[in-house]
C-alpha cells in the first residue's frame, strides 16, 4: 500500500481519491500550507500538470455546472484489457491511441461546480511582496513545465445545458493532436479578435492581476460572489483545454450549443488561466499576510501603541488637523457588522473637503500613497468626467459569451475605494456618467452594488470603506462630513512632511499599523447593559435641541456607530463613558466647523 505520508509534491489525483478523508486530514494538520505552491507567487507555468496547488482570490464569476465522467471504463483494443479509470480532480481522460472509452457500461457522470477565481483585486504592493516572501520556491524556477499535449485525449467535461439536452447519451468530444495549424490557417478565428483583457475579465483596469478557473466537488461550500477564498487542488494546465483547439462540428447532426466566442471566452488558453480541481476550499475573513492567527486580547492590549503611531502620521499627513486624523482611523477600522432590512450597520463613508488643491494640486493622491501603504486592499478613482462617462462600474451580464464582466465595484468586503473629487472639471455627464454617479451614491449609502443581467438588475451586498476627498462638500453623500483645517506652518512645509512621515514610518511601525487595522475589524464588540449614560444624553440632547438644529434618531445612530470605533480604536470591546465623552466632543466639534465653515482661501 502507498505510504501516505508521501509528501504533497508527489501526490496525484490517483493516490488522493485512493485515500481522501486520510490526505484531507492530512492536509488540515498541516501548520501551514506554505509547502504546496501558491500559483499567486510562483508562475504556473514552472508547475506540472496535476501538481496539488494553491491560489487566493476574489470569486468573480460563476459559471454553469459541468458534468464529467466520474468512472469510465477503457478498453485496450490490442490486449482487450479493460481498465477502470475516474474524471474527478482532471479535464482529459490521458487514454492511449490504441484504448477506447466504453460509453455502454459502467459509466457513471456527475457534475462540478465551476467558477472564475481572481486574485484579490486592490491587494496593496506590500502585502503582495509579504505573500511572495512567505510563498516562493526557488527550487520550481528550474522546474520545466512537464504537462504534456497528448496526441489524442478524450475530454471528460460536458455544460449543463447539453448534459440536460443529450441526457441519453453522454458522448466526450476526441481532442485531435495538431489543432494549432488549424487555428493559424482560419482568418476569421475568434481568437485573434478576443483580447487578453477579455478573457482575464479584471475588475480594476490597471492594475496587475491573476485568473484561475476553479472546479468545485463538494456542494457544502456555499460560495457566493466576491467571497474571498484560498483553494488548494490539483492544477490542469493541459493546452488542450483551449477554446482554441475545440474541433468543429457538423451543425445537423451535433448542433452547437455555444457560440464560437463564449467557447474561447469559457476555455481561455491554460498558459494564461489555468484551471485548478479543487480538494479543499477556505473562506476568508481577511487577505492580510501579517495576521496569521487571531487573539482578540492581545490585539486590544496593543491597539493604543498602534494608534498613537497612526495619530502622530496622518496628523502631520493631515497638516496638523487631529481631529480629521481621528475620523480617518476610524474609517480605516470601520467595516460593516450587521445588516438590518436595508440598514448596513457599521459604514463609515468619510467626506474629507478643503483639501488644499490650490497650493498643492495632487495633494489628495499623494494621501491616498500614503494610506495605501497602510491598508491591505485599496483602490484610487479620480472623478473626471472622462472617467465617469467611460469606466463600467458596474459589472453586467454578457449573454453573447454567456458571462459576468466585471466592473470596478465588484470589490470584495474590506476594500478602501478613494475617490478624487478634486479632479472633477467642467464638463457634461452622459448618461453612463449619470449612471455610474448615481451607482457611487446607492453603494455609499446602503453597501450594495446593482448588478446589470439585461433583462432585470440584481443588488449584491457589498463592504466597501469609501474616502470622499473634495475642495468643497461632496457632491456624493457620505455619513461624516469633516472640512479639513490646515495649520499654516504645516501648509508651508507640505512636501517635507511627506518625506519626513515617509521617514518614521519604518517596516516595524508600517507592520504595526498593518495588523492594528485588519485586526480591529475581526474584534467582537459588544454593548454593555449598563450605557444608561447614553440614554440619558440622548434625551438631554434631544431637550435642547430647536427647530433650526433638531436631533433625530439618526443623529443617536451615527454618535453610536462613532463610539463603538473609537472604543475599538483604543483597545477597548465595549462603550465606557470615557469613549462616550471623546465621541460627543468629537461629533461636536465637527458640526461646529460645517456650521461655521468658510470658502476655501486654500
Amino acid at each position: 500500500m502507498h505510504d501516505l505520508m508521501v509528501d504533497f509534491e508527489t501526490v496525484t489525483p490517483d493516490l488522493w481519491m485512493a485515500n481522501e478523508e486520510t490526505w484531507k486530514e492530512k492536509l488540515l494538520k498541516l501548520p501551514n500550507l506554505f509547502q504546496i505552491p501558491l500559483i499567486n507567487s510562483n508562475a504556473s507555468l514552472n508547475l506540472p500538470d496535476s501538481t496539488l496547488v494553491r491560489f487566493k482570490g476574489m470569486i468573480q464569476d460563476m459559471h454553469n455546472p459541468e458534468f464529467y465522467f466520474e468512472q469510465f471504463e477503457v478498453l485496450n483494443t490490442n490486449t482487450n484489457e479493460i481498465k477502470n479509470k475516474s474524471g474527478k480532480y482532471r479535464d482529459t481522460a490521458h487514454i492511449l491511441e490504441n484504448e477506447k472509452i466504453n460509453y455502454t457500461e459502467n459509466l457513471k457522470s456527475s457534475q462540478r461546480q465551476t467558477m472564475v477565481v481572481v486574485s484579490m483585486p486592490g491587494l496593496s504592493d506590500w502585502a503582495q511582496q509579504v505573500e511572495d516572501k512567505q510563498n516562493y520556491l526557488k527550487h520550481l524556477e528550474q522546474q520545466p513545465n512537464s504537462s504534456k499535449r497528448l496526441n489524442q485525449d478524450t475530454k471528460l467535461k460536458r455544460s449543463y445545458e447539453e448534459a440536460e439536452e443529450e441526457s441519453d447519451s453522454m458522448e466526450v468530444v476526441e481532442e485531435v493532436g495538431n489543432k494549432e495549424r488549424k487555428v493559424t490557417e482560419k482568418s476569421d478565428a475568434p481568437a485573434n479578435v478576443v483580447s487578453r483583457e477579455h478573457l482575464l475579465n479584471f475588475p480594476l483596469p490597471d492594475t496587475p492581476s491573476k485568473s484561475c478557473i476553479v472546479k468545485i466537488y463538494d456542494d457544502n461550500e456555499n460560495l457566493k460572489l466576491n467571497d474571498m477564498i484560498e483553494v488548494v487542488g490539483f492544477l490542469s494546465v493541459d493546452p488542450a483545454l483551449s477554446g482554441e483547439f475545440q474541433p468543429e462540428k457538423d451543425p445537423l447532426p451535433d448542433p452547437q450549443t455555444e457560440t464560437e466566442v463564449e467557447t474561447i471566452t469559457h476555455n481561455p488558453p491554460p498558459s494564461l488561466v489555468p484551471r485548478l480541481h479543487a480538494v479543499y476550499v477556505k473562506k476568508l475573513e481577511h487577505c492580510n499576510p501579517l495576521v496569521k492567527s487571531f487573539d482578540q486580547g492581545a490585539v486590544l492590549k496593543e491597539a493604543n501603541s498602534a494608534r498613537e503611531h497612526l495619530l502622530k502620521a496622518l496628523t502631520e499627513l493631515l497638516l496638523g488637523d487631529k481631529l480629521a486624523a481621528e475620523y480617518l482611523i476610524c474609517h480605516l477600522i470601520a467595516c460593516v457588522y450587521l445588516r438590518q432590512e436595508t440598514l448596513a450597520l457599521g459604514q463609515f463613508c468619510l467626506n474629507l473637503s478643503n483639501l488644499p488643491i490650490q497650493k498643492y494640486p495632487n495633494y489628495a493622491k499623494q494621501l491616498y500613497e500614503i494610506i495605501k501603504q497602510f491598508v491591505t486592499k485599496s483602490y484610487y478613482l479620480p472623478l473626471t468626467i472622462e472617467n465617469m462617462n467611460t469606466l463600467s462600474l458596474l459589472p453586467k451580464k454578457d449573454y453573447e459569451c454567456n458571462r459576468l464582466t466585471s466592473g470596478v465595484l465588484q470589490l470584495s468586503k474590506d476594500t478602501h475605494l478613494v475617490l478624487d473629487e478634486t479632479k472633477m472639471e467642467q464638463g457634461r455627464l452622459d448618461a453612463t456618467g449619470v449612471n455610474n454617479v448615481a451607482a457611487l451614491g446607492n453603494m455609499i449609502m446602503t453597501q450594495k452594488v446593482e448588478y446589470d443581467f439585461k433583462y432585470y438588475k440584481m443588488e449584491f451586498d457589498s463592504d466597501v470603506s469609501v474616502l470622499v476627498l473634495s475642495e468643497g462638500k461632496s457632491l456624493l453623500p457620505s455619513d461624516y462630513h469633516v472640512p479639513l483645517r490646515p495649520e499654516e506652518s504645516s501648509l508651508q512645509i507640505f512636501n517635507a512632511i511627506i518625506e519626513a512621515a515617509t521617514y518614521y514610518l519604518k517596516e516595524d511601525i508600517m507592520n504595526i499599523i498593518r495588523i492594528y487595522l485588519t485586526s480591529l475589524k475581526l474584534v467582537k464588540y459588544t454593548i454593555s447593559e449598563d450605557i444608561q449614560f447614553v440614554e440619558d444624553d440622548f434625551i438631554e440632547m434631544r431637550s435642547n435641541s430647536d427647530e433650526d438644529n433638531p436631533v433625530t434618531a439618526d443623529d443617536l445612530h451615527r454618535l453610536l456607530v462613532l463610539a463603538r470605533l473609537v472604543s475599538l480604536s483604543r483597545g477597548f470591546d465595549t462603550l465606557d463613558k470615557e469613549c462616550w465623552e471623546i465621541t460627543k466632543k468629537m461629533e461636536a466639534e465637527r458640526l461646529n466647523r460645517i456650521k461655521n465653515r468658510v470658502a476655501s482661501t486654500i
